[in-house]
């Protein structure tokens, strides 16, 4: 790997630590937002089945983010928090908006798989084959996505690939 592209590997790893920093705060505002639901609104936190579960880890986390990240990488700045600070943005062959919700749902659909092998294993069995089908996709997918990203020269990912995009240096 030469230089150039250890630099721009660079890059994209640090613009995805900025966006880890800022989904770690998302998550944790929204903890203490619930605690102090639960807490103080209920008085304690209800118990709830596996589909419950499912359903609000999807709603209060993996929605909201795809929505946030895709508004972000589809308008104006064309970029994360993390691609922002990094000064990277994503540019599309197509209809921004469209195009980054496509590359968005791709990038945190292995996070949704992590949620739903997690809860299911928690309820029932982590040896069960929904769990440990939807684990290996949660571990499988970012992998090939990191490989594609190291070993491509145009520096895509699937996501990319199905949103028409690519992320670049932004000049500005």
């Amino acid at each position: 790997m030469n230089k150039e592209r250890f630099s721009e590997l660079i890059f994209r790893l640090k613009a995805l630590f900025f966006d880890w920093l800022f989904i770690c705060t998302y998550l944790i505002v929204l903890l203490i937002i619930t605690l102090i639901f639960y807490y103080l609104g209920l008085g304690n936190i209800p118990k709830f089945s596996s589909t419950q579960v499912q359903i609000i880890a999807t709603l209060t986390s993996i929605i909201p983010i795809i929505i946030i990240f895709s508004l972000m990488e589809g308008s104006q700045s064309f970029s994360s928090f993390g691609k922002r600070i990094i000064k990277l943005k994503v540019t599309y062959s197509k209809n921004p908006l469209i195009g980054s919700l496509i590359r968005n749902t791709l990038k945190f659909l292995p996070w949704q798989f992590g949620h739903m092998s997690t809860i299911n294993g928690i309820y029932n069995d982590f040896n069960t084959p929904f769990s440990i089908i939807f684990f290996s996709l949660s571990i499988i997918l970012p992998i090939i996505y990191i490989l594609m990203v190291i070993i491509r020269k145009d520096r895509r990912h699937l996501g990319d690939f199905l949103a028409g995009s690519k992320v670049i240096k932004n000049e500005l």
